[in-house]
């Protein structure tokens, strides 16, 4: 059974099922994030909260004081009912979010929360059905806004600087935006970061600035080169277990929702923006530099990186999606128009 039909539009539709009986429901939450990471205290405890308070205490979510399987493997955790939510890195299963790699192409946005709300509802207007998301229902997603070049060396001022630079990157996207720059990708969690740069496996990364904060990189990296639209990006999706969320109640589901899906998405979106520039401020604090691109530089990326979207755009296709190229159009499109409502919000 597809449990994407939950979903649809910018919103969410509850499916009709037999009423389950209005007994309690305790979730299981693999958590692996660090536990001084913003999200906990500003994202994921407030929306237990919130689900606990909106049921009646009838739904319960409890945190398991230990990840269940490891970080990569937190969708196959909660598809497999070894718990019953986790907050996924969808870049970290490769081959599984064709479709939701739009998100980690290069030049999409500049802000995680025009980003993250344009992504959530492309994903209820249009990907949702391909089945990506199989036997797990997101009910809340993030896009960490535009990746920036994170390096121990630098300032980098051109493509000619990155020529066998060894960069970490959270995605099968970004390891080819790495690649087509000369540069060597390194597909490691973002956990294991600060050890990769100490020990001289990774001279940098791409990724969102908010890292350099969230995992304490501000000793190690000292340079950070921005790119209008970004190197790329990642989404991140809090997903439940189908099975789980289909034994709520019918009214504990309209409960449920009426504190996640886009709503929470909302959320998450604004503390990634947030984060972001505390990333950057505290860099600049700990004496590191920022670079904005050149125009010369932005356009010679532009030239190198042009495959990656035809890359995402042919194997869209290939799954079926219609339009892939417009579909990608508009997706920007969306995100630009959004942000020009932003403005320096």
């Amino acid at each position: 059974m597809s449990f994407t039909k939950f979903l649809v539009g910018a919103g969410v539709s509850l499916i009709t099922l037999a009423t389950a009986a209005s007994a309690e429901i305790t979730m299981r939450y693999s958590n692996w994030l660090p536990a001084t990471h913003p999200f906990n205290a500003e994202v994921i405890t407030p929306w237990i909260e919130d689900v606990e308070r909106v049921t009646e205490g009838r739904v319960k979510i409890q945190v398991l004081p230990k990840v269940v399987g490891t970080v990569p493997t937190q969708f196959e955790v909660v598809r497999d009912g070894l718990a019953d939510v986790s907050l996924i890195i969808d870049g970290y299963s490769p081959g599984r979010f064709n479709l939701g790699a739009i998100v980690e192409l290069p030049f999409v946005g500049n802000d995680a929360r025009s980003m993250g709300m344009a992504y959530w509802r492309l994903l209820n207007s249009t990907l949702l059905k391909f089945g990506e998301f199989e036997n797990v229902v997101p009910v809340g997603v993030g896009v960490v806004g535009a990746s920036a070049l994170t390096t121990v060396p630098g300032p980098i001022t051109s493509v000619a600087e990155m020529k066998g630079m060894k960069l970490r990157v959270p995605t099968a996207t970004g390891s080819k935006v790495v690649a087509a720059l000369g540069a060597v990708p390194v597909n490691k969690p973002i956990s294991e970061m600060y050890e990769l740069i100490s020990t001289g496996v990774v001279d940098g990364m791409v990724s969102s600035t908010e890292t350099i904060k969230s995992f304490k990189l501000q000793d190690a990296v000292k340079n950070v080169t921005v790119v209008k639209g970004g190197f790329g990006s990642a989404a991140i999706s809090f997903i439940v277990n189908g099975d789980t969320l289909a034994e709520l109640s019918e009214e504990d589901q309209k409960a449920f929702w009426s504190v996640s899906g886009e709503v929470f998405t909302q959320k998450i979106s604004n503390v990634y923006a947030r984060m972001n520039k505390d990333g950057m401020a505290l860099l600049e604090q700990s004496g590191g530099k920022i670079t904005y691109a050149s125009p010369a530089f932005e356009a010679d990326l532009r030239t190198a990186l042009s495959g990656v979207d035809q890359a995402w755009i042919e194997k869209a296709e290939s799954l079926g999606l219609k339009n892939a190229a417009q579909v990608l159009a508009d997706f920007r499109a969306e995100i630009a128009e959004m942000e020009k409502d932003l403005g320096d919000n």
